[in-house]
């Protein structure tokens, strides 16, 4: 099951001039059906994803031209109480910035490619896993 989308978002991508924007709008359709309660917006000049009555859970990062990132998180600030999250990822896909935050990057639509499986069960593992 897929989440409406945000006219604020679709705004975002009708005017996105970035040479990966194909990633882009793949990784959205992907964080869109990563649970049913998933509620997208414009957080931080960027797409932003949440789970309703939970806290944000990923954010697409399209600041550099060469790759599109995806920071998965549990909101805007650290939360030492939330229980640490635990998701099954092959080797080299996220890399770890710090407790509760993962990122992955794509310089092309054929990487995303090679990833989606493995990166749709990490998503949905890790939305399922944000509190508020």
């Amino acid at each position: 099951m897929t989440a409406a989308t945000s006219p604020d978002v679709d705004a975002y991508f009708a005017e996105l001039a970035h040479p990966l924007r194909g990633v882009a709008e793949a990784l959205r359709e992907l964080l869109l059906s990563a649970h049913p309660d998933v509620v997208e917006s414009i957080k931080w000049k960027a797409p932003n994803y949440a789970v309703a009555g939970a806290d944000d859970f990923a954010t697409l990062n399209l600041r550099r031209p060469t790759a599109v990132q995806l920071v998965l998180h549990t909101g805007a600030k650290v939360k030492p109480e939330h229980p640490e999250l635990v998701v099954d990822a092959p080797a080299k896909l996220l890399k770890w910035p710090g407790r509760n935050r993962a990122t992955a990057s794509f310089a092309s639509l054929a990487e995303f490619e090679d990833a989606r499986g493995a990166l749709e069960d990490i998503v949905r593992s890790w939305a399922a896993q944000v509190q508020a």
